[in-house]
């Protein structure tokens, strides 16, 4: 048998080599399920686009229509992984229960038989030919019932509801979190248009399929919405629930102790913008701003006293951890209670007393109070 490279085969080549690349970067940042699937998609993207270079390069009907599979392995895995990414992204994670995967994976399951068995039956294709166009021996389809419902109720309703998700979850979103989810959106629906003009009938590329050409792009924009915002790597949190009012400085971290948001009493402590914050290190922001002698970190905890370098401010540290839904740990919560008042006081009342009995807030065991035994470990 004869081989054909036509041109367009250099583009898949380039988009299959970048989501390879991304699918690599994801894996060393998916220490979440969020992150798992965004891998799960950019894996499914280089299926898809090498899928579309292999059947292009075969000069007869039985090698296109065979390499059809693996196409069709890596369209309906994308946008079955990227509808569930979005669900996750947004916070929805309890929508998933049993019924509703099955649900979610009736279509793309029932797609890959389908696809599996192309020769056995006319469902997917009604015809299929080969014809020349420009030098070049391209796929012509015919397509039947099973398609329209896999490409309308899967492909098209699943990366539609997705894009949809994050789009709702950035309107309720510190503002940080929107730019991010813009990137995302616009890379899931840029190659919607182009895959609608193929199958209508519009020649964008000598008779080929164009789409996995535009995941190039895509995988461009994802990119620069992981160095921006490393989305992969920090769990966005609904703080909006509580950081805007509260009146003791909070910071979410993720579980690699990178700051992931910061309320204002923070933000007015620190002096530092919020979108400047967000992914450094918290080791790092407090060693800028305070003294920490006498903080301690027992694995992902904080505990003990900051002491602000610009005025001597006092501030009490402790952790919680933010449990999801499935009982996973998904972060910390910081909280930053300031307690130079009561410090005052409290030297003054040592002051009076003439001795050193309050000199140290760790020494008030020895005034005898009957205060409750706190186990710090009753919050993990």
């Amino acid at each position: 048998m004869d081989f054909q490279f036509p041109a367009i085969n250099y583009l898949f080549m380039v988009a299959g080599i970048t989501a390879v690349a991304l699918a690599v970067i994801s894996v060393n940042q998916s220490k979440s399920t969020m992150g798992r699937l965004w891998t799960a998609v950019m894996v499914s993207f280089s299926i898809w686009a090498f899928g579309e270079l292999i059947a292009n390069m075969g000069t007869t009907l039985a090698w296109q229509l065979g390499f059809q599979r693996l196409v069709y392995l890596g369209v309906v895995c994308a946008v079955t992984s990227w509808l569930l990414f979005a669900i996750h992204y947004a916070g929805h994670e309890r929508w998933l229960s049993r019924s509703v995967l099955s649900l979610i994976f009736v279509i793309p399951v029932c797609s890959l038989v389908m696809t599996a068995t192309l020769d056995m039956h006319s469902l997917l294709y009604s015809s299929a030919d080969l014809v020349e166009r420009d030098g070049y021996l391209v796929l012509q389809l015919e397509y039947g019932v099973g398609f329209w419902v896999q490409i309308i109720a899967c492909s098209y309703l699943y990366t539609l509801l997705g894009s949809l998700l994050l789009i709702r979850a950035s309107m309720h979103r510190p503002r940080i979190y929107r730019g991010q989810s813009v990137l995302i959106s616009t890379a899931a629906l840029m190659p919607f248009i182009p895959n609608v003009m193929y199958v209508v009938g519009v020649d964008l590329a000598g008779g080929f399929d164009p789409t996995s050409i535009f995941f190039v792009v895509s995988a461009l924009l994802v990119t620069l919405a992981m160095q921006q915002f490393q989305f992969l790597t920090l769990t966005p949190m609904a703080c909006e629930l509580v950081f805007e009012n509260i009146n003791i400085a909070v910071i979410t971290a993720s579980m690699d102790d990178r700051i992931s948001d910061a309320n204002p009493a923070f933000i007015d402590i620190v002096k530092r913008d919020r979108s400047a914050l967000i992914g450094l290190s918290l080791a790092d922001v407090f060693r800028d701003s305070f003294d920490g002698r006498a903080l301690f970190r027992e694995t992902v905890r904080w505990q003990g006293r900051l002491t602000k370098k610009s005025d001597g401010r006092l501030f009490d540290v402790s952790c919680i951890p933010i449990i999801g839904f499935r009982k996973n740990k998904l972060g910390y919560l910081v909280l930053m209670n300031d307690v130079t008042l009561v410090q005052k006081a409290l030297d003054e009342i040592n002051r009076l007393a003439g001795g050193n009995l309050l000199r140290d807030k760790w020494q008030r065991s020895e005034l005898q109070l009957d205060l409750p035994e706190i186990d710090p470990n009753e919050r993990d």
